[in-house]
């Protein structure tokens, strides 16, 4: 004899019993739960009140009623969870709520656990959360759950990768620990699908503006006078070529005539494309910068006054988007003056404003006013001035001067950043090979960084110059060094209580390279004093002369 079934109820009629008919059988039936019109189904109906029930209200009832009795069972066991206390037991509560997650942090209605002890609350979702997830198109390694930060990087402020937002010590997270990758639980994208917020996607594009520069460079962008005469601009300093080219000038900044040269003279012009020399690097007086062909020089015995071709050619006035309000016009000063760009000051020629203060030097006048960088790929950066509060991207570092912007994203990258960091730089601490510049997360590199020149550790979240074979971290503005000096040209002699024999100013590049006997720094091709006395090999930056007889 079979089973007899249990009549069947439904909680929107709970008085009669329901049974099972054919919707042919009746004209037409509307579901009195979804309202449904019901055709070719089977259904349920309470004949005396005319209730109606379609066969999918029905498994839905079903199954509402299976999940409370699984509740009402669950509701018994006490759960203890890793993500807490261990001495402590949560309990599931009957009814979903809108509270605030321990674990994810949000704020969202759904069935949770509640401590017992302690003032604890979680998402049932959250209970249950893988221990590892694998997400390619995010980061190349598995990552791992943690249910708070681990105490080896609280030195530092970590965000997570997707949100920006800083993660905090008692952050729930995935994370790859020897790269330092971190996501929040509540940022993880669903696994079938790349997430639309921000990814490590490569998503820097050509320009379409063929003037917009785009770094970092293979070097350091030092001279922009240069690069512009480079690039054979007509309309630019120099550029396009010159078919009457004067052999001689006089120049409204000199008494004596300069005369062209237009052809190599042997090695007595060391520029960087000529090699390593032992001889004296000589500079424009215009741009500061070591000579190239052409240029004009003063044959007068005992001046050493010379200009790049280009640079003499340079208009006296000069309309700047920097200072738009007035004229700014080029001056030879008799005292250093402050860059309002670089914040370098310079002794030798500055584009002035004579009806305010405004200053800015020659080869900051002509850096580029937009440009592409690795660094923010998204927009252009555009060239901005003004100390702020903000911080440099790369360096973290507060901007007190020049600076390259996109103000879509409030990103702020400071000029020395990012004009002075090429993509590959040299140190004596690495032989035989250049260092590249590195963005993290560096895979399989657990250990912290520590910068070889100024001895202190360094953050691993930002691009840093790091040598794979030899291990070395360096700085980005330790290894591309910020010389306050590099605008000065002086001559002459020098006396320091700390050295017996006089100084000499100059500028050269040697193999060795020259190395500072105060800070150990690199000179090599930047102004500094040297000792000419007999073999001494004492050579000093300027930046280390004392106080009193620093320029």
């Amino acid at each position: 004899m079979s089973p007899q079934k249990e009549p069947l109820y439904h909680s929107l009629h709970p008085l009669h019993s329901l049974s099972r008919t054919s919707c042919l059988d009746y004209d037409i039936l509307l579901c009195d739960v979804c309202g449904q019109e019901l055709i070719f189904d089977t259904c349920h109906r309470c004949e005396p009140c005319k209730f109606v029930v379609c066969s999918k209200c029905v498994m839905a009832e079903k199954a509402q009623k299976d999940a409370a009795t699984a509740l009402k069972e669950e509701l018994v066991i006490k759960f203890v969870h890793d993500g807490h206390n261990p001495q402590h037991t949560l309990t599931i509560q009957s009814r979903p709520a809108a509270f605030h997650c321990n674990a994810c942090n949000t704020k969202k209605e759904d069935m949770f656990y509640q401590c017992d002890q302690c003032d604890f609350w979680i998402h049932k979702a959250c209970t249950s959360l893988l221990e590892t997830i694998d997400l390619p198109y995010l980061h190349h390694h598995k990552l791992d759950l943690v249910f708070s930060l681990p105490e080896k990087f609280y030195n530092y402020k970590y965000k997570c990768e997707l949100c920006d937002k800083r993660i905090m010590q008692t952050d729930w997270t995935y994370h790859c620990s020897n790269c330092r990758y971190f996501i929040h639980i509540k940022c993880v994208p669903n696994s079938d699908q790349p997430s639309t917020q921000r990814l490590e996607v490569n998503v820097e594009e050509e320009a379409t503006d063929s003037n917009i520069l785009h770094l970092p460079m293979s070097h350091a962008l030092t001279d922009p006078l240069k690069l512009l005469h480079s690039n054979n601009d007509p309309t630019t300093p120099g550029g396009g070529g010159d078919d009457n080219e004067q052999l001689e000038i006089s120049h409204w900044s000199h008494d004596h005539l300069l005369f062209l040269t237009d052809v190599p003279q042997g090695d007595k012009i060391n520029m960087p494309d000529i090699g390593c020399s032992t001889d004296p690097i000589m500079v424009c007086h215009i741009c500061v910068r070591p000579l190239s062909i052409p240029y004009y020089s003063c044959k007068h015995d005992g001046c050493s006054f010379t200009l790049h071709k280009y640079c003499a050619e340079l208009s006296r006035t000069l309309e700047h988007p920097l200072h738009p309000d007035h004229l700014l016009e080029l001056v030879k000063q008799n005292y250093a003056s402050l860059c309002y760009f670089c914040d370098k000051r310079c002794n030798t020629f500055m584009f002035q404003c004579k009806t305010c203060s405004f200053c800015i030097d020659v080869n900051c006048a002509f850096l580029p006013k937009i440009i592409k960088h690795k660094f923010h790929k998204q927009h252009p950066l555009v060239q901005r001035i003004g100390r702020l509060w903000k911080q440099c991207i790369t360096c973290e570092r507060r901007i007190i001067a020049g600076h390259y912007s996109c103000d879509a994203c409030n990103v702020r990258l400071d000029w020395q950043c990012a004009l002075r960091s090429p993509r590959l730089l040299p140190h004596r601490y690495c032989k035989g090979h250049e260092i590249p510049l590195t963005y993290p997360p560096i895979e399989d590199h657990p250990d912290d960084f520590y910068c070889e020149i100024c001895e202190e550790d360094m953050y691993p979240k930002l691009p840093l110059y790091y040598c794979g074979k030899c291990k070395n971290s360096f700085h980005m503005h330790c290894l591309s060094r910020e010389y306050k000096y590099e605008n000065y040209v002086l001559e002459g002699t020098l006396s320091i209580p700390d050295h017996n024999h006089p100084l000499t100013y100059v500028r050269r590049k040697k193999v060795p390279k020259e190395v500072c006997f105060g800070c150990n720094g690199d000179i090599n091709g930047l102004l500094f004093l040297e000792c000419r006395s007999g073999n001494c090999p004492y050579c000093l930056c300027l930046e280390c002369l004392p106080s009193g007889k620093r320029p």
